[in-house]
């Protein structure tokens, strides 16, 4: 079952998060083609790996068939770009400043995945007003006929452009480690964005598990928390282990899951991936692999 309910929820939201900048409304309605999935990847804290997994999802994504568009949100020219061996020559910056139109900033980084460079300074990035982040993303969905999947790749915290990037996507792939702080600033950011929405949907993400069973006993653990507390909807994405192939495919600016395909690390974003992509009912075989369903891949990872 898709936790994407359509174009009508991510519209109303686009015009509510506008609509508050001058106490005005917004006439202009917003339209997604349908099957379109737009999900923000964020986390509490900086440190969680949460442009890791960003990166090998699309990649995942793509070697599927699916065409997908990383927006990076964060601060400065590099970022995602980097992880993938290109360059930017422009980004959101020189759109906001309105030198580049959105199309002319998007970079091509390899078959099925294209970036949407931040090229945001810190004064920039903190400066964003309502408006300005709603003319993003209408602009980002312009380009909506080009892609299956956007993923937004925001800046980790409570600041007020990750919670408005995370709002207007309605699907939030939340990523934390089994570290403390990040799982009270996991919290926090949760409690902040089901304030403002209560209809949002969490995906969990725990990356640099020693093992499948760390991931979902601190699932269930969340799960009890947010479940008394904030009565919301999280359902439990997977694990990422830890894998020394993760760093060795960032010195080399590519995704470990094209560069070290088997890697303990890689499996577990081929099954996020897979878990994505099931959700719309769709499950094509990924290139060179035989097939296999979400619980095949599940007993893999739990046999890690």
């Amino acid at each position: 079952m898709s936790s994407f309910h359509g174009s009508a929820d991510q519209a109303d939201t686009l015009r509510q998060l506008a609509g508050r900048t001058k106490n005005r409304p917004v006439t202009e309605r917003v339209k997604l083609r349908e099957g379109l999935r737009v999900i923000s990847v964020t986390s509490g804290k900086g440190g969680v790996g949460k442009s890791s997994v960003v990166v090998n999802v699309a990649e995942s994504l793509a070697a599927a068939g699916k065409r997908v568009l990383i927006v990076d949100t964060g601060q400065g020219m590099t970022g995602i770009c980097m992880r993938l061996g290109r360059e930017a020559q422009y980004g959101l910056g020189h759109v906001i400043g309105g030198e580049r139109s959105l199309e002319e900033t998007v970079v091509e980084a390899s078959p099925g995945i294209s970036i949407l460079p931040a090229g945001l300074g810190m004064h920039q990035y903190s400066a964003l007003s309502p408006s300005e982040r709603v003319s993003l993303l209408q602009g980002m969905i312009r380009l909506q006929d080009r892609f299956d999947y956007y993923l937004i790749d925001t800046a980790p915290g409570l600041a007020a452009n990750v919670t408005g990037f995370a709002a207007a996507s309605r699907e939030i792939m939340l990523v934390i480690t089994p570290e403390p702080t990040s799982i009270t600033d996991a919290y926090a950011l949760m409690k902040t964005l089901s304030g403002r929405d209560p209809g949002l949907k969490f995906k969990l993400v725990v990356n640099m598990c020693k093992n499948a069973e760390e991931g979902s006993t601190l699932y269930n653990k969340l799960s009890a928390i947010t479940g008394r507390f904030l009565e919301i909807s999280m359902e439990y994405a997977g694990c990422i282990l830890q894998d020394e192939m993760l760093v060795e495919s960032a010195k080399r600016r590519g995704p470990v899951c094209r560069l070290f395909p088997d890697s303990r690390a890689s499996l577990g974003f081929k099954s996020l991936a897979q878990r994505l992509l099931s959700e719309t009912g769709v499950m094509p075989q990924m290139p060179g692999e035989p097939a296999a369903s979400v619980t095949q891949w599940r007993k893999h990872e739990l046999s890690s």
